[in-house]
This record gives C-alpha cells, structure tokens and sequence, in this order.
C-alpha cells in the first residue's frame, strides 16, 4: 500500500477552521477565484450575491487543499493576511513537498468528512492512484459534473471531485439535484474498486482510528470569540 503525505488541521469550532482556510480553498479551486489574488471583502461581495448572504462560515464543514497553494500566501502576495491565515502557515513549515492539507472540526470530527478529505488527499500525493482515477473517469459523468459546476466547483477540479462523491459518498449534493444513474452506479463501482486495490480497505467500512493513520495531526490555535466581522483576530 502506498500512501502519501498528508496533514490533518483541527479546530474546536467551525468558524475558526472556516475563516482560516478560506482564502487558501477559494484560491485553490473556486470558478471565479481560482489562481487569483483576492481580498476578504472582496470574496465575501462575491459570495454573498452568488448565494443571497455571506453564510460561507456556517456552509463548510471541511476543507482540503495541496502544498502548492500555499506558496503565493507565503510569498506575502496575499498580504495582509489574518491571524488565523498566518497561525495555519505557521503549522506547516517542515513537511516536505508535495503534501496535502485537510481540515476539520469538533472534538469528533464528522467521519464521513475524514473520509471525503482522505480520498481528496490520496488522488492528489499518489500519482499512482490518480493516474487510475484519472483514466476511469475521463469523459463520464456529465451530470454529475454539471451538478459539480452549480455547486461552485473549478472545472478543473471536476475529476477529483467525481472521484470523491463516488467512493465516499454523494448525500452533500441532495440539495444540489443530484440522481443516481445506471452508468453512474457502474462507475463508483470501478472507483471505490480502484480504491481499494491501490490502499487495501473500502473506505464506506473503515472507522475513524484507520482514516488518522493516514495523517500527521495538528491542532490550530483559537483565538477568543469575537465580533462576526472581526475577521483578524
């Protein structure tokens, strides 16, 4: 079993591990912002008209991004960055490249995140895996990935994101329309069979305690509570 270089990030509360990553998550994959330098306010002008309010702290319970993201942030061309963007940096200054960043929350993180994170980390640090993935989904899924754009997914993220609705689950879309197919069950089929012959366990049967072992674990620092537009504390 080969696995790659993966760093799991902790908070108590959700709007600490949200406010954090933000920016991080947005610039990685957002149809809009993805590859893009941006600001704070103005990502939330963006989203608050996309969605009717700024709801993005109560919207994500987890977060997922590679090492390469983080290097126009510490580059200073994010700058001024937040207290919680620079106290995630800073829990990241000696894991060698390339590796994958997850985020999430609570004392109990929620398993089927911990599994939805995982297989996001595994594509990206196991090329040997993601070459597999890569060649199962190529021109499937139209329906899904349409699904995926109005769900404000990056294109270019879209085969990633297939893959990982497919191994670990589908429920978050429900609101999104999502309908199970033929050719789709088929293909999560060939997916979480592609996943358990590269990794040795299906992931719908594996508890939380086999999901850690694949992570280095840390824990981001909270800051007191404050104002909900105090965004640098």
């Amino acid at each position: 079993m080969t696995t790659g270089s993966l760093v799991l990030v902790r908070t108590e509360r959700q709007y600490t591990l949200a406010s954090a990553f933000l920016r991080f998550q947005e610039y990685y994959e957002n149809p809009k912002f993805r590859g893009e330098i941006f600001s704070l306010e103005k990502f939330m002008d963006w989203y608050a008209v996309k969605f009717g309010n700024f709801t993005y702290y109560n919207d994500w319970t987890g977060f997922n991004i590679p090492s390469s993201v983080l290097k126009p942030f510490r580059e200073g061309k994010f700058n001024p960055l937040s207290k919680k963007e620079q106290r995630l940096l800073e829990l990241l200054p000696d894991v060698p490249e390339p590796f994958y960043v997850v985020g999430v929350f609570g004392a109990k993180s929620d398993l089927s995140t911990l599994k939805h994170e995982l297989v996001h980390g595994l594509f990206y640090t196991v090329p040997e895996y993601r070459e597999k993935v890569l060649r199962a989904v190529a021109g499937k899924a139209k329906a899904l990935r349409r699904i995926l754009k109005k769900a404000g997914y990056h294109s270019a993220v879209w085969d990633d994101e297939v893959n990982v609705y497919l191994v670990a689950g589908v429920a978050d879309l429900a609101d999104d329309g999502f309908k199970w197919t033929p050719a789709l069950r088929v293909l999560q089929r060939e997916l979480r069979s592609i996943f358990h012959e590269q990794f040795g366990f299906a992931i719908r049967q594996a508890n939380e305690a086999h999901i850690l072992k694949f992570f280095r674990c840390v824990q981001l620092q909270e800051a007191p509570i404050a104002a909900p537009l105090d965004f640098f504390i």
